[in-house]
């Protein structure tokens, strides 16, 4: 995700639903899968503390009109429910929160789809104390990510802590929390977050097997140049680190295909990472997964502080979507309190929903519950723009 992620808070992500999108439709492509009967309305949350809460929260945000929920569900290198590779987060005292959250939802007539934070495994628990400190990267040090100084990714992206997307051990460990995830829980969509690099100043990549397996192949380990000494061998790397997160997103999008394949995968993406190309860290080839037919929704993260930035950074992605999958922004709530992550200098939410509508996109996601909590007028602002288009 980008800075406007805050660090407690959800990061958008965007996936169809079963009842609200057709599967088959989706999956088959066309015009018919773009323009679904039902708007979809998401809702991006982290769940509570207190997962006794979790029926008012549903309810709240069922009456705001919203009829799909995008879950935090992996996120610090936690997950909410027990059982899985990952630890369930300590909070919960080993209670099935996921279990609760779908049992709740489903209830009430909406969808849920599990958020997941790839490859960033690890918060900076000495800046962020109230969190709890993940041990994955003790056990496996391997694992994680480093700059071209041997530094961890925080140096980067600011007290997030990623594991190395070009290592295969942990593609493996995380291929099989999917698979016991979509094979144990009924959900109606895997959404897939952080699923890059790092975004920030220092660049990242330079592991001991990423270094060894790039020089394998060009004969020229990544410590020795740069993109000014070397311009064509830097644009080989950046290629082959976008190519590691590729091969994640293609064997994922394969495991949900062979075991569930009603289950939709979304991704949530920087729509103008190609202007930047080899010069912006976060190597994530969005426009392949859309060639390839990986992902069935793309979710451009639409923060621009105007409303024509914000049509402009869909449009980015419109274009190179050519109908293969659909295009699901996020949008961001402006809050009236502004912080390192977000603030008032977002487009009124109803005006970014009108406008969204005018494109004839299928839908959108809101980020997030807290910060609505911490908007003008909260959940009111979406009972208003809702209820001018009623759900048929």
């Amino acid at each position: 995700m980008s800075v406007v992620k805050k660090i407690n808070m959800p990061v958008m992500i965007v996936v169809v639903i079963t009842g609200i999108f057709s599967c088959s439709l989706l999956k088959s492509g066309g015009e018919s899968a773009l323009y679904p009967r039902t708007e979809l309305r998401g809702f991006w949350l982290r769940p509570p503390q207190n997962f006794r809460e979790i029926p008012s929260i549903l309810d709240k945000i069922k009456n705001a009109g919203f009829n799909a929920i995008f879950l935090e569900t992996l996120y610090h290198g936690f997950v909410i429910y027990p059982g899985s590779n990952f630890l369930n987060r300590p909070e919960y005292g080993g209670h099935d929160v996921l279990q609760e959250f779908i049992k709740e939802a489903h209830a009430r007539g909406m969808t849920v789809h599990c958020w997941t934070e790839v490859f960033y495994l690890q918060v900076d628990t000495k800046k962020y104390p109230q969190f709890p400190r993940s041990v994955i990267f003790d056990e496996r040090p391997e694992w994680r990510l480093l700059t071209k100084n041997g530094e961890t990714s925080d140096v980067s992206e600011d007290a997030h802590i990623f594991g190395d997307p070009a290592n295969p051990a942990l593609q493996s460990f995380l291929l099989e929390f999917y698979r016991d995830l979509i094979q144990r829980y009924n959900v109606d969509g895997i959404n897939i977050d952080y699923i890059r690099y790092p975004a920030g100043k220092y660049d990242t990549g330079y592991t001991e097997f990423a270094r060894k397996a790039f020089k394998n192949e060009t004969g020229v380990d990544p410590l020795t140049f740069d993109s000014n000494s070397n311009p064509d061998m830097w644009m080989r790397w950046v290629r082959w680190r976008e190519n590691r997160v590729t091969d994640f997103v293609s064997r994922l999008s394969d495991l949900i295909k062979h075991n569930k394949p009603q289950i939709v995968l979304s991704a949530a993406i920087f729509p103008g990472y190609y202007i930047e190309r080899g010069r912006y860290s976060t190597y994530q080839d969005w426009a392949k997964w859309l060639e390839e037919n990986y992902v069935d929704a793309i979710i451009p993260m639409a923060y621009a502080p105007s409303l024509e930035g914000v049509r402009g950074e869909i449009n980015s992605v419109i274009e190179k979507n050519k109908g293969k999958a659909f295009v699901l922004p996020v949008l961001a709530v402006p809050i009236t309190k502004k912080d390192n992550y977000g603030g008032s200098d977002h487009p009124p939410i109803q005006e970014q929903i009108s406008m969204v509508r005018s494109m004839k996109l299928p839908g959108h996601t809101i980020f997030c519950y807290d910060w609505i909590l911490q908007s003008a007028n909260g959940f009111d602002a979406f009972k208003e723009v809702y209820s001018r288009r009623s759900e048929k």
